[in-house]
C-alpha cells in the first residue's frame, strides 16, 4: 500500500514539513512519485522512518543518523537489536526507580522502614545523565527567569488582559516562526537583512514579557537552541529552525542591544 506524505504524517506523527525536509537531505526518499506529482511511501520507507525515529529517541542528531543509515553496510536487523538493548537498559533504570518509589511509600506509611542507602537508589543513573545534558543551559535559564517583568503579577495579568490577548501573542509568534522557516527555505543567512527584520519583531514581542537586554536575549537564544521545551515549539515548523533562530538572535543582540 502506498501512503501519500499526508497519510504518512498522520500515521507516524511526523509533520509533512519534516518529511519533506528528510527528502531534501536524502534521509528518507519516497518510493515513487505518482502521475499527479504526489509522493508515495511503501513499507520499506515506513521501516526507514521507524529507524530514524528510534535513533532520534536515543539522542542522535540528524547528521549522525544520516551517517549511520546511509552506510552501504547498514544492517536494519542489527540496528533493531541494538535499539532493543538500549531500551531494555532504560526500562531497567525505570524499574529501579519504581522500586524506590514503592519502598518510600511503605516507609512513609509505616509499613516497612527504608534503609538510608535505599533512598537514592536509581537516581545516580538518571541524574548524572540529566545534569550532563542540562548544565549548558542552566545558567541561561536563570538569566531569562530573572528578566521576567512583574513575575508576581502573572495570574492577575492573565485575568486582566484576557485569553484573547494571549491568543494574539501566540499567533504573532507562530507567524514569526513561519517567516523564519521561509528564510531557511530560501537559504538566507541568519545575519541577512530579511532575517534580522523578523528577529527584531521577535525581540519586540519578547519585550512585552522580559527585560530583553543583550545578555537576556542571547541567553534566550541558547535556550531555543538547546532546551527541549523551547525546541518543542520550533521543531514542528522546521527541524533546523531552533538552530537558525538562535544564530539570528545572537547576531541581533550583538548588533542592536547593549
Amino acid at each position: 500500500m502506498g501512503y501519500t506524505v499526508k497519510k504518512l504524517s498522520e500515521l507516524s506523527g511526523v509533520t509533512v514539513r519534516t518529511l519533506h525536509f528528510y527528502e531534501e537531505i536524502a534521509l528518507l526518499k519516497p518510493a515513487y512519485y505518482g502521475s499527479n506529482g504526489y509522493r508515495y511511501y511503501e513499507e520499506k520507507q515506513l521501516l526507514q522512518l521507524q529507524q530514524i525515529l528510534f535513533f532520534k529517541e536515543l539522542g542522535f542528531s540528524l547528521k549522525q543518523i544520516q551517517k549511520v543509515v546511509g552506510r552501504s553496510d547498514f544492517d536494519q536487523l542489527a540496528a533493531l537489536h541494538s535499539h532493543r538493548n538500549s531500551l531494555r537498559k532504560e526500562w531497567e533504570k525505570i524499574g529501579v526507580l519504581l522500586k524506590t518509589i514503592d519502598k518510600t511509600i511503605k516507609h512513609l506509611t509505616g509499613t516497612k522502614k527504608m534503609k538510608d542507602k535505599e533512598i537514592f537508589d536509581g537516581f545516580c543513573i538518571t541524574l548524572v545523565k540529566k545534569a550532563e545534558s542540562s548544565a549548558s543551559y542552566a545558567a541561561a535559564e536563570e538569566i531569562v527567569g530573572k528578566s521576567v517583568k512583574n513575575p508576581t503579577r502573572d495570574i492577575e495579568d492573565v485575568k486582566k488582559r484576557g485569553k484573547a490577548y494571549y491568543d494574539n501573542i501566540n499567533k504573532a509568534a507562530c507567524q514569526l516562526f513561519k517567516e523564519l522557516t521561509s528564510c531557511i527555505e530560501k537559504e538566507l543567512d541568519p545575519s541577512a537583512n530579511e532575517t534580522q527584520k523578523i528577529i527584531q519583531r521577535h525581540h519586540e514581542l519578547t519585550e512585552q514579557f522580559n527585560n530583553a537586554t543583550k545578555e537576556v536575549y542571547k541567553a534566550m537564544a541558547q535556550l531555543y537552541a538547546e532546551h527541549p521545551e523551547f525546541r518543542k515549539q520550533l521543531d514542528p515548523f522546521h527541524p533546523h529552525l531552533a538552530a537558525f533562530m538562535a544564530k539570528a538572535m545572537r547576531v541581533f543582540a550583538d548588533r542592536k542591544l547593549s
